[in-house]
């Protein structure tokens, strides 16, 4: 929904098929290598014109704090823009906070696109993606969405060709995870191998789903933040296979049918856990 002064956008959650964290470096990111994927569970934000300063507003109220990376976005935008002006934001939270679902980066970068939008458009896409990376590594991807290759510390992104046909379960226990923390983790392993996502690029320019589902990995596994009865669970419905997403908890599952993923998440959501379905997003809907 758009009019000449507000508009309302839909920001998703994202998934990384695959992971794998380098070096840590001097500016404190570290080097990954990474295959994420948009998909069609979304939060929603309704941004408006205003005359002056930010306005933020939350369904989740434990998000309305002064570095919430709408607002930053959205200080971030007039700064560099120098426009004269400001917006009232209504975030409608929908993906788990701090469960490795990128739903924080996705709503900067949807943020950042809607006022962009609202304000005549003084920015290419290819600067928002560079303003976006001084609000997260996982920004640029959000502002670009769909299936993509990452590299740097994820905002040098490779478009790929979209999965085929396939829908994911998504499920996530009591747990959160910080991602700092986790990163640091990972510094404290010493030496290990490091892959490269080389294989499963192919198998997606193949449309090879079952060769894409033998190279789903994620580094992060290394420390068991996840929950493997979740990938137990979506395995018995059918699930190709099941991974940790980001820096955890979330675990998704891959399915060729819906119906295997809506029973898999109707025996998850038994157990306790709290869970979606949903499907590669192949367009910014």
């Amino acid at each position: 929904m758009i009019s000449s002064d507000a508009m309302t956008v839909k920001a998703p959650a994202k998934l990384n098929l695959f992971l794998e964290i380098g070096e840590r470096m001097e500016d404190g990111y570290h080097k990954i290598e990474s295959i994420m994927q948009s998909v069609t569970l979304y939060d929603e934000l309704t941004v408006k014109k205003a005359e002056d300063g930010i306005a933020f507003d939350c369904s989740n109220k434990k998000l309305i704090y002064g570095d919430n990376l709408v607002i930053r976005a959205a200080k971030l935008f007039f700064e560099q823009s120098g426009l004269k002006g400001g917006a009232s934001v209504y975030l409608d939270k929908k993906i788990p906070v701090s469960a490795g679902l990128g739903g924080g980066s996705s709503d900067a970068a949807a943020t950042l696109n809607a006022l962009n939008e609202l304000y005549g458009s003084p920015f290419s896409q290819k600067i928002l993606s560079l303003m976006g990376k001084q609000l997260g590594a996982d920004v640029p991807f959000c502002i670009k969405r769909g299936l993509c290759r990452a590299f740097g510390i994820g905002d040098l992104l490779e478009p790929l060709p979209p999965l085929p046909s396939c829908f994911f379960t998504i499920a996530k226990g009591n747990t959160t995870v910080c991602t700092r923390d986790a990163y640091e983790r990972i510094d404290g392993c010493g030496k290990r191998e490091i892959r490269s996502c080389e294989k499963m690029t192919e198998m997606i320019k193949k449309g090879d789903l079952s060769g894409i589902c033998r190279q789903l990995y994620n580094g992060f596994e290394i420390h068991g933040d996840h929950d493997d009865a979740i990938k137990r669970i979506m395995k018995e419905h059918n699930a190709e296979n099941a991974l940790m997403s980001g820096s955890g908890p979330s675990v998704f599952g891959v399915f060729r049918r819906l119906k295997d993923a809506e029973d898999a998440e109707a025996e998850l959501e038994a157990r306790g856990y709290e869970c979606f379905v949903c499907a590669p997003e192949t367009s910014c809907e």
